[in-house]
């Protein structure tokens, strides 16, 4: 399959091609991209600055990061995109197969201004997503405030959960685990407690999507969901908001690789430069999409402040965990929540 063919076979938005002015000749880019927010930010912030620095046009295709580390893969040598989005159990996966570049950090002007934890040697975190308890404030009226609130008997029936197969319910298990004895190599605790909380779930969505729609739909009042997205249903005018655990949020990095074999390497370096430029990060940290910024040349404000954190500094003390421990242990969880955790 070339990659035209894998194109116009997925999910693919062509970014550039209907502009005015547009001729046949430019160099065009092919770049994976998450659904929902990532998607609109990539394509109404990036892809412009992108576009006016290297005349270049951008084509986005819409996947989950285990479905692109599966299509490289498959098409070794020949990928269908020239970057790749993943988050860090994905990247991990994608290291091992061997299908992405380290990323040429001296050539950049941008790497180092990056919090020192988001410098990754195989592609920079471009962002990091951190869950916490989304509420309807039209429902319960006192906010939550921490995840023992989940268990509340009021919330028989109300509460929203996502499978293991997302790094959003991955992360939820494993900070379960941690708080109750447990850990990234031991989720025996975290499984423990979501059996007991069965009688107040009321859904269990296959993916972020999904669990978003839950929300939206008021089919539940309270769950465990990402920061960004939360805000950015807040800002369409949906009854919700976002609370960050009396514990800790959890949170994971989100990165772009240059991907091995790229058939435009030079330009998939540009783009992902683009993305840790601190004019990008800053735009796309406003309403509404609020994706938090590595660069610590951000000003943080907003939403962001008010719930996650104060100074960049404050970002690198979120709960991040061990996804090499998580990865080793990832397959056997999602099978046993599949045939455990059922409503």
């Amino acid at each position: 399959m070339d990659r035209r063919t894998f194109v116009r076979g997925g999910l693919a938005v062509g970014i550039g091609a209907l502009s005015p002015g547009h001729a046949d000749a430019r160099d065009q880019l092919v770049v994976a991209t998450f659904p929902g927010t990532w998607n609109e930010v990539h394509r109404d912030i990036l892809a412009p600055y992108f576009q006016k620095k290297t005349n270049a046009d951008v084509t986005q295709t819409i996947m989950l990061a285990t479905d692109q580390v599966a299509k490289l893969a498959a098409t070794r040598g020949q990928p269908p995109f020239d970057v790749a989005i993943l988050d860090e159990g994905p990247t991990l996966d994608a290291i091992k197969q061997g299908v992405l570049e380290k990323y040429p950090a001296a050539r950049s002007a941008h790497f180092n201004e990056l919090l020192p934890p988001f410098r990754g040697e195989w592609g920079p975190a471009i962002s990091m997503q951190t869950i916490g308890l989304a509420y309807n404030p039209k429902k319960i009226k006192t906010p939550p405030r921490s995840w023992d609130d989940l268990w509340n008997p009021a919330y028989k029936g109300r509460v929203g959960l996502t499978a293991l197969n997302s790094s959003l319910g991955m992360a939820f298990i494993v900070e379960l685990a941690r708080l109750k004895g447990g850990g990234e190599s031991n989720l025996e605790p975290g499984f423990r407690a979501l059996r007991t909380l069965l009688p107040n779930v009321g859904a269990i969505s296959a993916n972020l999507g999904a669990h978003s729609a839950l929300i939206q739909q008021e089919q539940v009042d309270i769950a465990v969901h990402n920061f960004n997205f939360i805000e950015t249903l807040k800002g369409k005018g949906v009854d919700v908001d976002w609370v960050k655990p009396e514990t800790g949020a959890p949170a994971w990095r989100t990165n772009l690789h240059i991907v091995k074999g790229a058939q435009r390497p030079d330009l998939a370096f540009e783009y992902i430069e683009g993305h840790i430029t601190p004019e990008v990060q800053a735009a796309m940290a406003k309403p509404p999409h609020f994706v938090i910024p590595t660069n610590r040349k951000v000003v943080l404000g907003g939403a962001i402040v008010d719930k996650v954190a104060r100074t960049p500094d404050e970002l690198t003390r979120l709960v991040f965990h061990d996804w090499t421990k998580i990865n080793e242990v990832r397959a056997a969880a999602i099978e046993r929540f599949t045939r455990e955790i059922k409503l």
